[in-house]
């Protein structure tokens, strides 16, 4: 048995025996590890029996836990705490090197949910009120506060809304930032989207940078999601095409890339059309089917005509064997 595992059983074990008998049933009991991430974030795994949550978390939101007892090349024993509305998160083990393992014990307060319903917080029906939720909501640190930040900048909705723009990072700074570009009347599925499809508002300039100054927030998630970045869109602007949103994105799903202009204008196809260039592509008019065709004495077709005869399955297998 390693010596860290010893530490762990030894501070479980006095954890158990300093707990009165009496224990109250909601409390939550399970095991922790720790892994590091960058710019002292810490990855932290919490289990207990059937169940496994896992949430990263700045060193700075724990209580009596420091980075040099983090970073010990010696196993540490530490203890310490995470404090929350929702509940206080007490940890127990070592850590070695950024790593740690221990024990917790969660005591949830469950006053919290009247907090919640005093703020007018709309509570599912079928919501549980446990302490398992309890837990979750301490771990995403949906406080009142929070809550009351979202009231005020115009979010009125339900418990699991106010968990989700905890869990993407919606912040009241974020919403100033997005309302000075304009975007201040995003509903909540809009701005969710955003955040989950990195829409910044860094990336918002960028668009605007490249050209495309009133782009809606459904407009600005394709993008994201195609990859119609503007990189992309630079480049095909410097080869003659500027493209409304949608054609960009049609480009991206369809592949019609640089590369692909490229070799029809090797072909002598110059200047196509961007819906002929997407039609191509749904047709599977390539560079190497133009050039078979041409192998068999067929160059200078129009693209329309070219279209045509993929779609009939003419190719040059096809017109060498009817010759």
């Amino acid at each position: 048995m390693t010596i860290q595992r010893v530490l762990v059983l030894a501070v479980w074990f006095l954890l158990i025996a300093i707990l009165p008998a009496t224990a109250h049933a909601a409390e939550l009991r399970g095991s922790w590890t720790a892994t590091p991430q960058e710019d002292g974030v810490i990855n932290w795994q919490f289990v207990r029996p059937h169940n496994q949550h896992g949430h990263s978390m700045p060193l700075n939101e724990f209580t009596g836990l420091t980075e040099s007892q983090i970073a010990s090349a010696t196993q540490t024993p530490v203890q310490f705490e995470l404090r929350r509305d929702a509940g206080v998160l007490s940890m127990e083990g070592v850590f070695r090197n950024r790593e740690g393992a221990g024990h917790f014990l969660f005591r949830p307060n469950a006053r919290y949910f009247d907090q919640l319903q005093s703020l007018g917080v709309t509570l599912d029906r079928d919501e549980r009120r446990d302490e398992d939720s309890l837990f979750t909501l301490a771990m995403t640190d949906v406080s009142p506060e929070f809550i009351r930040s979202m009231q005020a900048a115009g979010y009125r909705g339900s418990l699991d809304q106010y968990v989700s723009m905890r869990i993407f990072r919606v912040t009241p700074q974020l919403l100033d930032e997005l309302r000075s570009l304009g975007y201040g009347n995003l509903d909540f599925d809009d701005l969710i989207a955003s955040r989950v499809h990195r829409v910044t508002p860094e990336y918002i300039r960028q668009m605007r940078a490249a050209g495309y100054p009133k782009l809606s927030m459904d407009d600005l998630v394709a993008t994201r999601i195609h990859k119609a970045t503007p990189d992309f869109l630079g480049k095909m602007k410097d080869l003659g095409y500027n493209l409304a949103i949608d054609d960009a994105v049609a480009f991206r799903i369809h592949r019609v890339t640089p590369e692909l202009i490229g070799d029809l204008r090797d072909l002598g196809y110059t200047n196509v059309a961007a819906d002929d260039l997407v039609a191509m592509r749904i047709h599977r008019v390539t560079p190497e089917y133009i050039r078979e065709l041409k192998n068999v004495g067929y160059s200078g077709i129009p693209v329309s005509k070219l279209i045509e005869m993929r779609i009939h399955g003419i190719d040059a297998k096809y017109i060498t064997k009817v010759k």
